[in-house]
């Protein structure tokens, strides 16, 4: 197959996004994702993980890569092209929908995470940055949505502790507000984070709120640290109690989310 990118959706320090259409079948389109050669290290980072991860029902699907020259970008770039999701993310569809969604439609949202994350895991991954910015929506045709999680750059990778030593263990990863105490503040990167945040999405989803509030300038500060991992999350009254609800964010903002798996 060969890839036409047709219009540019985004531009950073690590290159561009842009909407790709497929040169034999233009109806199919895709995300193209491009970095110049040398910078593009997190890109085939995730490549990697989702060719591992393919044919998870719950995770954005990788469709190519390739190399060219880029005008754009000035030089030699690597495209990792990916499943085009027109209904945008998570973040979008609650912005979209007034701040909050419906308890039932939470709960069906719930589940299709879930489900991504526990394929995650058992392939011995930890995504480190899920929110909603990285969960991708994708209309259906009966008015439902699908959802599918995205972008493993900051992900980590089995064994990867064993290549890095303690300097792992205490390196900052993920956004602070959907981050587990203790993989904020000892740099403790189990399955456990994932669960945590997926917490904080559930509370964003029914309350357009975060479930964490920034105390001071929690990046340099270890006092202010502390006293953000301290406060309870902002955990909204339910009225589901079969299956989901209260029971299950109990669980999922246990300290160390000590049994998350079995809620």
């Amino acid at each position: 197959m060969q890839w036409v990118n047709v219009k540019v959706l985004g531009k950073g320090s690590f290159g561009l996004v842009t909407l790709a259409v497929n040169s034999e079948d233009p109806r199919l389109p895709s995300i193209a994702k491009s970095s110049r050669l040398e910078n593009s290290h997190t890109l085939n980072k995730q490549k990697r993980i989702l060719d591992h991860l393919y044919g998870s029902p719950h995770i954005l699907t990788f469709l190519a890569d390739t190399v060219g020259f880029s005008e754009q970008l000035g030089g030699w770039v690597y495209d990792l092209l990916l499943e085009y999701a027109p209904g945008g993310t998570l973040s979008d569809l609650i912005k979209n929908r007034g701040g909050r969604l419906p308890e039932c439609e939470v709960q069906e949202y719930t589940k299709m995470i879930f489900k991504g994350l526990c394929g995650v895991h058992q392939k011995g991954y930890v995504h480190c940055d899920l929110k909603p910015d990285n969960i991708l929506v994708l209309p259906l045709q009966d008015g439902t949505n699908y959802l599918k999680i995205a972008d493993f750059g900051l992900a980590k990778e089995p064994g990867e502790e064993m290549q890095y030593g303690d300097y792992f263990r205490f390196r900052f990863r993920g956004t602070p507000l959907y981050m587990s105490p203790e993989s904020f503040l000892f740099g403790e990167i189990e399955w456990g984070l994932d669960i945590w945040s997926l917490g904080c999405v559930v509370v964003e989803m029914l309350t357009g709120k975060h479930a964490m509030k920034w105390v001071g300038d929690v990046r340099r500060n270890l006092g202010s640290g502390c006293a953000f991992v301290m406060q309870q999350p902002n955990i909204p009254e339910l009225r589901i109690h079969v299956g989901f609800g209260q029971r299950f964010l109990d669980k999922v903002f246990c300290k160390k989310s000590e049994g998350a798996m079995d809620s």
